[in-house]
């Protein structure tokens, strides 16, 4: 794709300390690296951890408003199963949905007080909203990058490997290497490329 593209519209899901607003940075940084405008609205639940948090990026030749409308968006980047349905109302029926595969369990479940669905549940429900959906366990590929914090670079990098996105491979590493603390860049591009190898080899 070129700068020509319209519009397209990505929705982060995930709960407060999963790293939802750098990933949501990195992909705005890249998007303006490509030359597209880009509106971002990043959402946050009632806790700053463990609370939902979503964000919205829209990019493309000409956006306006950072909100996308319902039934607008074509990528979904789902860091946590359940935070995934939740979205449902802004999914396209061709939108394209990446999910983490492993939850993090509220505390009303833990008391008893509510239930967990089955990760199976959760897929089955996802897949009858969108057209295609891909999982990765993007906690264990971001311990094996070091660190399981990494989790928003693993999937960043499971986005960049659909190659769903007008984005190079090139400009996400750079905006990467902008925007994590010095130190750590080692580490969270190989949490990156992790993550792009492991959906590239999905996407055969």
């Amino acid at each position: 794709m070129s700068t020509t593209l319209n519009e397209l519209n990505i929705v982060i899901a995930g709960v407060g300390g999963q790293g939802n607003l750098l990933a949501s940075e990195i992909i705005s940084s890249a998007s303006v690296k490509e030359g597209f405008q880009v509106r971002v609205a990043d959402i946050f639940g009632a806790a700053q951890r463990g609370g939902a948090v979503t964000s919205h990026i829209r990019l493309g030749k000409e956006v306006y408003g950072p909100v996308p409308p319902q039934g607008s968006v074509h990528i979904l980047v789902g860091f946590e199963p359940v935070e995934c349905l939740r979205t449902a109302n802004f999914l396209r029926t061709d939108c394209l949905a990446i999910m983490n595969t492993r939850p993090i369990v509220p505390s009303s479940v833990s008391l008893g007080k509510a239930t967990y669905p089955t990760l199976d549940e959760i897929t089955a429900l996802l897949e009858k909203l969108v057209s295609k959906v891909v999982t990765l366990d993007a906690t264990s590929l971001a311990r094996k990058a070091g660190d399981t914090l990494m989790i928003n670079l693993v999937m960043v990098g499971a986005l960049a490997g659909t190659g769903a996105t007008p984005i190079r491979k090139e400009t996400f590493i750079e905006a990467i290497k902008g925007l994590v603390p010095k130190g750590t860049q080692e580490n969270n591009l190989t949490a990156f490329n992790l993550g792009f190898e492991d959906v590239q080899e999905k996407m055969k």
